[in-house]
């Protein structure tokens, strides 16, 4: 194979990279590695290799790992913490419950994640003084 047609192959799946399913594009990189390794040409296979990164890169952003249990039962506390229905004082009260949910959560999770479901904490604060007349 010259690079040519591996190039026009390789043009194909990038794309159409973003529609395929996370299985079917992991499917056509390594067929795409396969059809690199057969170039002849040192300079070409690692103009090859470089384009393959890439799609491996674009792989990559479909691999993020799940929530885990913690973050996602602070995620639904804080979008049930700021909802819009209701009056002023309803959304205050149910902001700051969510709030303490969140925080009560943030105590029993994994200390690496701490930080990052506190910080669910700061949009509800904003909402509470968006909403307070005397803030």
């Amino acid at each position: 194979m010259n690079y040519d047609d591996f190039d026009a192959e390789y043009r194909r799946v990038l794309g159409i990279a973003d529609e395929l399913p996370t299985d079917a594009l992991a499917r056509e990189i390594e067929r795409l590695r396969v059809l690199a390794g057969g170039l002849a040409d040192v300079a070409d296979r690692r103009r090859a290799g470089n384009g393959i990164a890439m799609l491996d890169d674009i792989l990559g952003y479909d691999e993020q790992p799940a929530a885990s249990p913690a973050m996602a039962e602070a995620e639904r506390a804080h979008a049930l913490a700021s909802a819009d229905g209701g009056t002023d004082e309803e959304r205050i009260a149910r902001a700051e419950a969510g709030m303490a949910e969140i925080s009560r959560i943030a105590q029993t999770a994994d200390p690496s994640e701490r930080t990052a479901i506190l910080a669910l904490n700061e949009s509800l604060y904003m909402l509470i003084l968006a909403l307070r007349p005397d803030a």
